[in-house]
Parts: C-alpha cells; sequence; structure tokens
C-alpha cells in the first residue's frame, strides 16, 4: 500500500511539474522525492523478483536524482514526466494484479490459459 501511495505522489508532482512553471526549489524537492520513490520501487520489485521492473524503476531513480543531475531542456523534461506517470500507472496495475493473483498460481492460470 505504501508503494501505491509513494507512485501517486510522484505523479502529482510530475504532473504539476509538466503543466506549469514553478521555482527551482520545487524541481530540486521533486528530484529528492521522485529519486527516493524510484529507488524504493526498483528494490521493492527486485525483492518481488520482478527484474525488469527493478531496472525500470532503477533507471527512473539515476535519471531524477538530485545529486548528480541529468540537464535537458524544458520540453524534454516535460514528455519524460509524462512517460514517467505512464510508467507509474502500468506498473500499479501490473503490481496490483500480481498481488491479487492466489500465491502459486500462474499467469497462465489468471487469463484461462491453463490446460487440465
Amino acid at each position: 500500500m505504501a508503494l501505491y501511495v509513494a507512485w501517486s505522489a510522484a505523479a502529482v508532482l510530475l504532473a504539476l511539474a509538466a503543466l506549469a512553471r514553478h521555482p527551482y526549489s520545487f524541481y530540486l524537492l521533486l528530484r529528492w522525492i521522485c529519486c527516493a520513490v524510484f529507488a524504493y520501487s526498483a528494490f521493492t520489485a527486485h525483492e518481488k523478483n520482478r527484474a525488469p521492473w527493478a531496472w525500470v524503476f532503477g533507471v527512473m531513480a539515476v535519471l531524477y536524482n538530485p545529486i548528480f543531475r541529468v540537464r535537458l531542456d524544458r520540453s524534454t523534461w516535460v514528455a519524460l514526466n509524462w512517460i514517467t506517470i505512464a510508467v507509474i500507472v502500468i506498473a500499479a496495475i501490473v503490481f496490483w494484479r500480481a498481488g491479487k493473483r492466489p500465491p502459486g498460481q500462474s499467469n497462465r492460470e489468471v487469463l484461462g490459459n491453463h490446460r487440465e
């Protein structure tokens, strides 16, 4: 549940950054929050044996890190913010669906493609 709250907070901040101009301090706070959320997400994905998601969130943590900043123009950041929001939404759906699956049940069984 904490992961979904963190993703929601990051998504809201990313949308605010994409929709309007803000003072530099807002973008710095955005980087700290997003980096922490995505690093935590990468760790959680790794713990759940979801290597592709661990890599996706790891790359996003590096992209939004506040220490070794990636310098891009505003239009590129706006596009990246919207792409990042889309990734968060897709990850939330994937993680939520997998969490609803009973232990030991495969993807095929969930989709109804299993053979008796």
